[in-house]
């Protein structure tokens, strides 16, 4: 993080003018990092409570070094051409996460597209730029640079706050602590993994939860309180006695992780295919549980935008994933732009269910076992051989847009589990959007060949 005499500089740099000219008030620790900035909240003249994000001195120029290292050393490993389209994408990505002006124009966008349809449920902040009201006598036009990103605050938690005591009480239940379940799942490398553990497995083979299973904990959790409550009362005032260690601690009623989670993938299913801009990078620490139970999405510095052929293909890959019609998942993953050595419909197929449907679940690896040439019961390891280890066939070519739709689903997939909703299908919460989509094109079609 940088000391705030820095901060001030950059600011000031930025808006052509004075903190005190356009903020009431700048608090000067910083609420948040990452690693090209940080964020402030403020309050304007006029009472505006806003989110400042900064971006570091000089970070653009040596994240540009490490992109050109990378490439460098990847064209030396013969992969230049693979990752060819990838790096192209990683590029237009760091431009627009490098110019918050880029950012703010998605986020403007973004939330006129998703709020109309889902603004009783989800809120987005408005950049503070020159179309904001707020802006409006102001010095300087806009609050909004290269640099400085000034948008509307939402005031909430983020929801892994919510969720770090139902991943305890998981861990404690298979006998780990919330710390190493947690080292186990971020591991790197998968080697590193302890398969035996029985956290790991119990994760590794969770199914979907019903929503009635996820409001039950909510019940289950509220009723757990007020027997703690009493309890503690009861122990105090006739017993005058200390309550039981469980009755001293309120644990934060959860969200309803499935509605919850539904709903996060129900956003960015309209975000994918009907508006074809989309948050690639949607973690938990960018959605904020509200006041008035809506959710807060914040940061839009990954976005991707896909073109309407790019978004039929897409449609017709999940869908085809979804509804395990395994014969059609590799003639539409080709059509994504997927490439392998031999275009072995096998290597396809299998990479296609890891990447988009709930990752290396099991039921799904057994299921498809014998269609690819694969062992039953694969063990993660001897998977990543016939993903990436040549046993089937060699990946040429992985698009970009694929890239990112990949880590969307990922981080979504991940939220779910956080939230307590289970192992979901990405493609098959996708799926509904990716109907109406293609439904959408035929109607249009079919208008235009009735004119």
């Amino acid at each position: 993080r940088q000391p705030f005499s820095v901060i001030r500089r950059i600011v000031e740099s930025e808006l052509g003018c004075s903190m005190q000219a356009v903020f009431r008030d700048f608090n000067e620790e910083a609420v948040g990092a990452a690693s090209i900035g940080q964020v402030h909240f403020a309050t304007l003249l006029d009472g505006t409570k806003v989110a400042v994000k900064v971006q570091y001195p000089d970070v653009e120029k040596y994240f540009r070094m490490d992109l050109v290292t990378v490439a460098f050393a990847m064209r030396l490993g013969g992969m230049g051409e693979k990752v060819k389209e990838v790096f192209a994408t990683m590029q237009e990505n760091f431009e627009q996460e490098f110019d918050y002006t880029e950012e703010a124009t998605v986020m403007r966008e973004v939330a006129e597209n998703i709020l109309p349809h889902f603004g009783d449920r989800v809120a987005i902040p408005l950049p503070v730029d020159a179309s904001h009201e707020a802006c409006r006598g102001l010095p300087t036009r806009t609050l909004c640079t290269r640099k400085v990103l000034t948008m509307q605050r939402l005031e909430g938690t983020p929801i892994r706050e919510h969720t770090m005591q139902l991943l305890e009480v998981f861990a404690q239940m298979h006998g780990t602590t919330v710390e190493e379940l947690k080292r186990q799942m971020n591991a790197k490398d998968v080697t590193k993994v302890d398969f035996e553990n029985k956290a790991v497995k119990a994760a590794m083979n969770m199914g979907e939860v019903s929503e009635r299973k996820g409001q039950l904990m909510v019940v289950a959790i509220k009723a757990r309180n007020f027997a703690a409550t009493a309890l503690g009362k009861f122990m105090g005032c006739c017993c005058h006695a200390p309550p039981p260690e469980w009755a001293k601690k309120q644990v934060k009623s959860p969200l309803n992780g499935v509605r919850t989670a539904r709903l996060l993938y129900d956003v960015h299913g309209h975000e994918i295919f009907q508006n074809g801009l989309f948050n690639s990078d949607p973690h938990a620490g960018n959605v904020l549980a509200l006041p008035d139970g809506r959710l807060g999405l914040i940061d839009y510095g990954a976005v991707m935008r896909l073109t309407e052929p790019q978004r039929d293909a897409v449609a017709r890959l999940f869908i085809a994933i979804a509804d395990e019609d395994d014969d059609k998942v590799a003639p539409a993953f080709w059509e994504c732009g997927f490439r392998s050595k031999k275009q072995d419909p096998r290597l396809a197929l299998l990479l296609a269910h890891v990447f988009f449907n709930r990752g290396p679940f099991p039921y799904d690896m057994n299921r498809l076992a014998p269609k690819v040439g694969m062992p039953a019961d694969v063990d993660v390891i001897t998977l990543d051989g016939y993903i990436r280890g040549g046993k089937i066939d060699d990946i040429e070519e992985f698009p970009g847009h694929l890239v990112m739709l990949q880590r969307c689903a990922m981080v979504l997939s991940g939220i779910a589990m956080e939230l307590g909703a289970g192992r979901l299908s990405s493609a098959g919460m996708l799926r509904p959007n990716a109907q109406r989509w293609l439904e959408r094109g035929r109607a249009a079609a079919a208008g235009v060949g009735a004119v």
